[in-house]
């Protein structure tokens, strides 16, 4: 298996991951390859995505950005997706995908890596804390939508 960063190339395939958890989840994508393309690989990217191959093929995807803790005076990884087709599952993608995020992480000088996950999703809730992630307890996530 091979982790790599997603280039512009990469676009329909990281579109057609986030589609995919989309329907997992719930939702529907509502971006376009060309709003992806902007955003994630212009020359100040609002995001960073990292693939997950097998035998040339994309399994899953983990698409993180980057926050700043004013707190720790340090920047900050967050793991905004992460999805591994079903077909694929258990073969470690999701587990290196992390890995290699958290190893970014680290060489940027992050003081943690963050993530959210639905509450319904146990299985998630399951993977995140094997990997030694914590629950953030006491904190609740709110949102403004602007659209």
């Amino acid at each position: 298996m091979i982790i790599r960063p997603a280039c512009l190339e990469d676009v329909a395939t990281v579109y057609a991951l986030l589609c995919e958890l989309a329907e997992f989840e719930g939702g529907r994508v509502t971006a376009s390859v060309d709003d992806l393309a902007r955003d994630g690989f212009g020359a100040m990217p609002h995001f960073h995505a990292l693939l997950a191959e097998i035998d040339g093929q994309a399994v899953g995807m983990l698409v993180y950005l980057l926050t700043y803790s004013s707190w720790a005076g340090r920047p900050v990884l967050v793991i905004h997706d992460l999805f591994v087709r079903k077909a694929l599952r258990g073969r470690g993608a999701a587990k290196a995908l992390v890995g290699r995020a958290a190893q970014l992480a680290r060489e940027q000088g992050c003081c943690r890596v963050d993530v959210n996950v639905l509450e319904w999703n146990d299985l998630a809730r399951g993977f995140y804390q094997a990997q030694g992630f914590d629950w953030n307890q006491g904190w609740l996530g709110y949102r403004l939508n602007l659209s």
